[in-house]
């Protein structure tokens, strides 16, 4: 009875670390449970966890807030005081005891949600993931962002007081961009690098015949990257470095009409946003590459603007940057250490900002790009098989960062 006891409430408590880790893992559980039980024979196969998702879970449907629930079971083979002999009746060797839990995470307290999210040329291929499917990964990665931004609005109409969620999207290739606001048929492209001495890095793009043509691109040099001073100027948004653009394009009928994406700034209009992220296309380009650190500068800004105490910024990519250097070179640097220390430093009515980096990749684990997880921090990089482990990551992400024990 007292085994019995003690087991029910190591599962209660595995339960909780597991809702609150956002893992499945058995050996997070079972390293709680063991130590409950130091002398019992804990098995892998003796513990279940199942995290079930709001979709398919009646009693969430039911219910007025979205919630994950994670349910443990673990079975124990416990040594007795008094196994027993030939010649004295026991108890034998060991008892079989068992017991369950339930946790919920539920989405409690409101966030300003910034999806950092890629547009390079690699996310125009079809998706490998579970059972090889085909769907081209930007459409797929439209249709979570639309998704989450209905979960979210879903969420604000069950939020009491003024603050509301909301999402951010900055998107990016090799350049973070914006349409021009002086000329709509001008697209605004950004590196946010300083290069030398308070220079520009060095961009070469022109037109011709209406094609556009690169010789050089910023990043490319990583020598003559000023990695210091643009982490010293990530937060300083009238620094001419995020102001004028690296690159303008044409978005005239009859030039090369390449990807189309645009910053969209954190709002709880949420039909604007998704009409918006409707129109996002990658047609490829000579700017169609992978450079992480621009959206994740351009997301820290926009993280930075948020009302909400939490705040959380989210990579979503399918590979590696194309200049690995200058990536490594700026995560040297302080570029995510940076952003996150500024971000806690600020308050919201006397209360603490509480900010997050996290990165979700597309497809293969392998894919997810390696600086990431030095930018991010370990326990902070994911990968999925399908769509919908990518959506309800984000999701699990959103929702409140430790669970409850379920009625």
């Amino acid at each position: 009875m007292q085994d019995k006891a003690r087991l029910a409430e190591a599962v209660e408590v595995a339960s909780l670390a597991v809702a609150g880790s956002g893992s499945d893992d058995k050996t997070l559980a079972k390293a709680y449970i063991q130590d409950y039980f130091p002398y019992a024979e804990v098995d892998d196969n003796d513990i279940t966890i199942r995290k079930i998702n709001c979709e398919k879970n009646a009693s969430c449907q039911d219910s007025e807030q979205r919630f994950f629930e994670y349910q443990v079971s673990a079975k124990i083979h416990q040594p007795t005081w008094f196994p027993g002999s030939e010649t004295v009746v026991g108890f034998g060797e060991k008892y079989d005891v068992a017991s369950g839990a339930i946790s919920r995470k539920y989405h409690a307290e409101t966030v300003d949600v910034v999806l950092v999210s890629d547009f390079s040329g690699s996310m125009n291929r079809p998706w490998t993931g579970e059972n090889g499917r085909g769907e081209i990964r930007y459409k797929m990665m439209n249709k979570i962002i639309i998704e989450i931004a209905s979960e979210l609005d879903s969420f604000n109409k069950h939020t009491q007081g003024e603050n509301k969620n909301r999402l951010a999207i900055t998107g990016f290739d090799n350049f973070t961009q914006q349409i021009n606001p002086a000329n709509k048929n001008q697209m605004l492209h950004f590196d946010h690098l300083i290069c030398g001495n308070n220079q520009r890095c060095d961009t070469d793009c022109e037109y011709y015949w209406k094609r556009l043509r690169c010789s050089a691109r910023s990043g490319e040099d990583t020598d003559d990257l000023n990695a210091v001073a643009t982490v010293a100027n990530i937060f300083n948004t009238s620094h001419w470095s995020h102001v004028q653009p690296t690159l303008n394009t044409k978005l005239y009928p009859g030039y090369q009409r390449l990807s189309y994406f645009q910053d969209i700034e954190l709002t709880d209009d949420f039909e604007i946003l998704k009409n918006k992220v409707n129109s996002f296309v990658i047609r490829g380009s000579q700017i169609s590459g992978t450079s992480s650190y621009a959206g994740i500068i351009r997301g820290a800004q926009m993280a930075k603007a948020g009302t909400n105490p939490r705040r959380l910024i989210i990579l979503l990519s399918d590979g590696a940057d194309n200049f690995t250097d200058t990536t490594d070179k700026l995560i040297k640097a302080g570029m995510c250490t940076n952003i996150i220390e500024h971000l806690n430093s600020l308050n919201v009515d006397g209360e603490p900002v509480k900010a997050r980096m996290t990165a979700v990749g597309f497809a293969d684990s392998k894919d997810i790009q390696p600086q990431m997880e030095s930018c991010a921090g370990e326990g902070n990089v994911f990968s999925a098989e399908n769509p919908d482990q990518i959506k309800n990551k984000i999701l699990e992400l959103i929702t409140e960062e430790i669970g409850h024990l379920a009625p």
